[in-house]
């Protein structure tokens, strides 16, 4: 028994979807007209490679039925990709969607068949409402397809989402992938390209986590406006180069580093201050067990002294000494 069609309306009997044994030379591979990867280069993963190669695809590829007598692929290209490749079939069964079915149904079908193992991106929903956009008007993608990819039914969600299109491929790429967080690609988006280029490619280089993506960005867009400079120009410096070009740290010390350089620029008083508590530190050859530590931001003189002791006695000891000191002191 082969795999029953399946019907967008039974009573009718309208099928919209037939199982078929295809030949690969039928397929349109070049056509990326349902892909939602901003990767349309990337390879398969080696994982997929051997799964086929053990028991071949499991799970049907979704096509679409063209008038030419070829078929395009909407969901499944690397398991087609790798079938072919591993040249053990020249056929394979897939999904056929008729050429009878209107345009938007197609695109539900891409969206239910690519959510049922995993969540899409922030990029791939992106693509997905960029291409929806061409074929359905703007109620039915609010009422339609924004919740079922988990956003909220407003006209600003399908706004801000098709925006984020605007970025450079190697920026959506970086988004793609969790390397950028989707609130900083959306602070970047008002820089100039240059600005955003540079600090796209810190993040990803350093590896920064969401706290560090928006303290850079915000250090850097407040020095940027005091100096009246653009971001690019204040992070095209010798010493930038040095700290990020440093081949003895790594993405944790140079993310350090980066970030004291900004502090330094972003509060210079408070850098010298700091350098000159440090060396009057230094200069009175503490204990191990003896700190001292200065306001945050050197805005006052205040100091704090602290002691630690190894159990209550040596505390009890050291207080009656220091107590009859003060006292003394006083009198």
């Amino acid at each position: 028994m082969g795999i029953p069609p399946f019907y967008c309306n039974r009573e009718a009997m309208d099928p919209i979807l037939n199982a078929k044994n295809i030949s690969l030379s039928q397929i349109d591979f070049e056509a990326f007209d349902y892909s939602l990867s901003p990767e349309l280069d990337a390879a398969p993963p080696e994982a997929l490679y051997e799964s086929i190669a053990r028991h071949g695809i499991l799970h049907p590829p979704l096509v679409r039925e063209l008038d030419s007598g070829l078929y395009t692929v909407v969901a499944g290209r690397k398991r087609l990709l790798v079938l072919r490749s591993l040249h053990t079939e020249r056929t394979c069964i897939c999904l056929v969607i008729s050429r009878r079915v209107p345009e938007v149904d197609v695109f539900s079908l891409l969206l239910e068949e690519s959510q049922l193992t995993r969540q899409l991106s922030t990029v791939e929903k992106a693509i997905f409402l960029q291409k929806i956009t061409a074929i359905a008007d703007e109620r039915q993608i609010i009422s339609k397809f924004l919740p079922l990819l988990g956003l909220a039914p407003h006209s600003s969600s399908l706004k801000q989402s098709l925006k984020l299109m605007d970025l450079e491929e190697p920026v959506l790429r970086s988004l793609h992938h969790g390397q950028i967080s989707e609130t900083v690609a959306h602070d970047l988006l008002s820089m100039a390209a240059r600005d955003r280029m540079t600090l796209a490619a810190i993040i990803v280089a350093l590896r920064l986590s969401f706290s560090n993506q928006k303290k850079l960005l915000n250090m850097c867009r407040e020095l940027a406006s005091r100096s009246n400079t653009s971001i690019g120009a204040l992070l095209d410096d010798n010493e930038v180069h040095d700290i990020l070009q440093h081949p003895d740290a790594n993405p944790p010390q140079k993310t350090k580093n980066l970030m004291l350089w900004l502090s330094r620029r972003h509060m210079p008083r408070s850098g010298q201050a700091k350098e000159e508590f440090s060396r009057f530190i230094a200069a009175m050859h503490l204990p191990r067990n003896v700190s001292v530590e200065h306001t945050p931001f050197f805005e006052d003189d205040s100091m704090t002294l602290s002691i630690t002791f190894p159990n209550r006695e040596s505390l009890q000891h050291a207080w009656e000494k220091m107590r009859y000191a003060t006292d003394n002191n006083e009198n």
